[in-house]
């Protein structure tokens, strides 16, 4: 019995397992892969980086336009001689690179390059060393001469691998005391995966991926620290190519054809700098989980545990249900192999009143009169009308005195029959306890019943009915006979 319990439990426990996990398994597939959604953070994440960048070099060239406004800057450009112009240059960017550094708006993007230029586009110096002296930044970066052309400031991409040169670079003009324009200061930060981790983390979290897109291809130049490898392996398909190239030839967002490797690509021409045709890629994973088998593993964690309480809880239900089963089972046979005085002693919640009709079967079968009475000796059934079978204490002188007071001999001949047992059986019950006798025995049928064959015996005896009153005397109950001279009762 225990197995069938054990088996019937288990298989429902498996069924709903197996059940809830592939209800859990459909409801969030389309939860955690919904491709719209992750398109839309795709969206979200080169914006959000993309404003970002500018923001950054908004901040970078309004801060290098208040630094060039100072006498130290316009100095150098008063020097006499090229030596002492290069000199004081190098001083300056020393400065305004410790300047920069101390800032907070700048924290993990401090300048690798601070360097001054003349109005034609050539180097006077740089901070740190005395290289770049000469060199004509204009002719290497058309960008910074456009600017010196038209006085203004702004920022720019500068990659040259002749130069090794890998920077988001902004710069300021700088103008003498008359508002000739005599140069400009250029402050160049590392464009390399630190920055763009340093992007990630302020906007989306999600990889970034800074690339050149170039007639052989997409040149990819730095990315995020939480790029997968996968992802920059994928980063070379044609169709995260061809996206890169349409973000950049518009100007406009654009997604790959499909997805790649699970991940979602999309790029966004880099806004805020001139210079090199950059853009930004992320790679969105197409499902916020890598497995959401492993999610829902749980379930079935669940489902063994169950299994294991199904066997344990079967194994004990079986026994309490089996123990008893057996024990009638062998009793049984006892019986019919002729033990016909064996009785079954068995105490059972559930099976006790089975228990209880097989004794009783077998009493009846064997002919032995059945024990009614309960562990302390009482009835177990309901009394019946002969039941009560104390002896009654009857004082018959008032029969033959006739020394009955009349009220009282007139109050018994007019009470109603039903009304005189009921006070006679109270007035007889409330006696006894007083007295400390048990009562629990005496009910109303069984005491009229006796009440009745009492009077009949001694109406025959006297020739006159009577009724009885409830008196106690010397430590006993005394039922009184009381003649009804007079009257008649029924």
């Amino acid at each position: 019995m225990r197995w069938k319990i054990i088996v019937v439990n288990a298989g429902i426990v498996l069924v709903a397992c197996l059940l809830t996990y592939v209800l859990l398994m459909t409801s969030l597939r389309e939860v955690v892969s919904n491709a719209a959604e992750r398109k839309r953070e795709v969206a979200q994440a080169l914006r959000a980086a993309n404003a970002q960048l500018a923001l950054d070099a908004l901040r970078l060239e309004q801060w290098l336009a208040r630094q060039v406004r100072s006498s130290g800057v316009r100095e150098v450009y008063l020097g006499g001689t090229p030596q002492a112009r290069s000199e004081g240059a190098t001083a300056q960017a020393n400065r305004i690179r410790d300047a920069a550094v101390a800032e907070a708006d700048f924290a993990k993007m401090s300048p690798s390059l601070v360097l001054f230029v003349d109005e034609t586009g050539t180097a006077l110096g740089r901070n740190g060393s005395a290289l770049m002296r000469g060199d004509s930044m204009g002719k290497a970066y058309p960008s910074l001469a456009a600017a010196l052309e038209q006085g203004v400031g702004g920022s720019a991409i500068w990659l040259n691998r002749e130069r090794q040169e890998q920077m988001l670079v902004s710069y300021a003009p700088v103008s003498d005391e008359r508002g000739d324009l005599v140069g400009a200061v250029a402050v160049g930060t590392p464009l390399n995966d630190e920055r763009l981790s340093r992007t990630s983390d302020l906007t989306s979290g999600h990889a970034l991926i800074f690339g050149v897109p170039t007639d052989n291809g997409l040149e990819l130049v730095a990315d995020s620290g939480n790029t997968p490898d996968m992802a920059l392996v994928v980063a070379a398909q044609p169709s995260v190519v061809a996206a890169a190239h349409a973000a950049a030839a518009s100007g406009t967002l654009a997604n790959a054809s499909e997805k790649l490797a699970d991940y979602y690509f999309g790029a966004l021409k880099l806004s805020g700098y001139d210079g090199a045709r950059a853009v930004l890629l992320t790679a969105v994973p197409a499902s916020l989980v890598g497995n959401l088998a492993s999610i829902l593993w749980p379930v079935f964690g669940v489902g063994v545990l169950a299994l294991v309480l199904v066997i344990v809880g079967g194994a004990l239900l079986g026994n309490y249900i089996q123990r008893p089963i057996s024990e009638l089972e062998d009793g049984l046979l006892a019986i019919i192999n002729g033990n016909q005085d064996l009785r079954f002693q068995l105490e059972h919640p559930d099976l006790g009143g089975l228990v209880f009709r097989i004794n009783s079967l077998l009493n009846a079968f064997a002919g032995v009169p059945e024990d009614t009475t309960d562990d302390e000796g009482r009835p177990s059934v309901e009394p019946s009308g002969r039941d009560f079978s104390e002896a009654l204490s009857v004082d018959e002188s008032y029969v033959t005195t006739q020394a009955v007071d009349p009220a009282v001999l007139a109050k018994l001949v007019s009470e109603p029959p039903d009304q005189y047992y009921a006070r006679l059986f109270r007035e007889y019950v409330a006696a006894k306890r007083e007295l400390g006798d048990p009562v629990d025995h005496i009910q109303l049928e069984g005491f009229r019943f006796r009440i009745e064959g009492s009077e009949q015996e001694i109406a025959q005896k006297h020739g006159r009915p009577v009724r009885y009153q409830v008196k106690l005397r010397d430590g006993s109950v005394v039922l009184i006979a009381v003649p009804l001279v007079g009257g008649s009762a029924s």
